[in-house]
């Protein structure tokens, strides 16, 4: 591997140029030499805000052939990511592979069993367990302050993923059955990974969802409750709806509470971090945590950006054949238990994992869109 890391960039739409483009240029040793998307208007955009001058596709195909690149990140509709994934590692690409990491488990095993068997790393864009204020949650609970961990909440609501005719902000691929997901795949994605790193593996679960709104063929509301190893519970609620968006994690210990909130910003497109307060004694002592951002944005972006460290790592597992923190046995799994939250939706009945059964998504969404009218 040469001591710099060429980089290319498949799917220059917002999350792109909102998450990656603003960190980049802080990256030691990577280099971005190729773009590919199949909007001219997106990659003209990425272009301009990376001032890039190199080769750009409208084809992946044409850009895993011709363009001189060691690593992509691939950052398109979630249908597309299986095939793309094994596409890259059958060329010898490493991948930094955007959450969700797939539709389902079978597609997951196959984009793992590429990338072992041609040696490249994959690491699945879990960018939380790289931000600080997760971090330092995370810290607080190995150290104890929180005593025993038996509950989190998980609310992540709102947003512009409205309903009815305010649907226009919404791209139309994830209203679209296709992608075998709604909300619970896009954000219970993240929320799963938080809750297995936080509490542990999870044993069993338990899910219900709704297809709101004349235009969704995958839901857009949906509760998901996983029972986790040693007994501690999650609670993930997702939805999107007419306000503003709501992010907020509650951890429930038997010595103190810790809240983590967000909003009305969109957490992955704001620098500013999560609002943290401990709570303890019954709730009569309350302690501000936030972990506070640097006044210059630079060096807040260079010192703690969620997405620079998170592409440091890359770097860094590719340089030295390491095993990444968030590996596609991590995405695996939080496609596992998104399934599972959709059977146990259908079966109207607990799922134990690991799943032993396939489910048939694509049937079980027509299923619920016919039941809704």
């Amino acid at each position: 591997m040469p001591e710099r890391v060429r980089l290319g960039i498949v799917g220059c739409g917002g999350a792109t140029q909102v998450m990656y483009v603003p960190v980049l240029r802080h990256v030691q040793g990577l280099d971005v030499t190729a773009l590919c998307d199949s909007s001219t208007a997106a990659l003209d955009r990425v272009q301009s805000l990376l001032r890039f001058a190199g080769p750009v596709y409208q084809d992946f195909d044409q850009m895993l052939q011709a363009a001189r690149v060691d690593a992509l990140i691939i950052a398109t509709p979630v249908h597309l990511h299986r095939d793309q994934v094994v596409k890259a590692a059958r060329a010898g690409k490493h991948v930094l592979c955007e959450k969700p990491m797939a539709r389902t488990v079978a597609e997951c095993d196959e984009m793992i069993a590429a990338c072992e068997a041609a040696g490249v790393t994959l690491i699945v864009s879990f960018m939380k367990r790289f931000d600080k204020s997760m971090l330092h949650a995370k810290r607080l609970i190995d150290e104890g302050r929180l005593g025993t961990v038996y509950q989190l909440l998980c609310d992540w609501r709102g947003g512009q993923f409205a309903l009815g005719p305010f649907r226009t902000e919404s791209p139309p691929w994830r209203t679209s059955r296709e992608t075998l997901g709604g909300v619970f795949q896009d954000h219970g994605s993240h929320t799963t990974d938080l809750s297995r790193w936080w509490l542990g593996e999870i044993t069993a679960v338990s899910g219900e969802f709704s297809l709101v709104g004349e235009h969704w063929d995958v839901e857009n509301s949906a509760v998901g409750v996983y029972l986790h190893e040693g007994g501690a519970r999650s609670i993930h609620l997702m939805g999107f709806a007419h306000k503003a968006i709501r992010e907020v994690y509650q951890l429930d210990g038997r010595l103190s509470t810790l809240e983590l909130q967000y909003g009305p910003p969109w957490s992955f497109a704001s620098t500013d971090p999560f609002r943290m307060t401990l709570y303890e004694h019954g709730g009569r002592v309350e302690t501000d945590l936030t972990q506070y951002h640097e006044a210059v944005l630079d060096v807040e972006l260079t010192a703690s950006g969620r997405y620079k460290r998170e592409l440091d790592h890359f770097c860094a597992s590719i340089r030295e054949g390491t095993r990444p923190l968030t590996s596609g046995a991590d995405g695996r799994k939080a496609i596992e238990v998104v399934n599972a939250v959709y059977l146990s939706a259908h079966l109207g009945e607990k799922v134990r994992l690991p799943l032993t059964i396939s489910p048939d998504l694509e049937c079980i969404f027509r299923e619920a869109r016919r039941s809704r009218g």
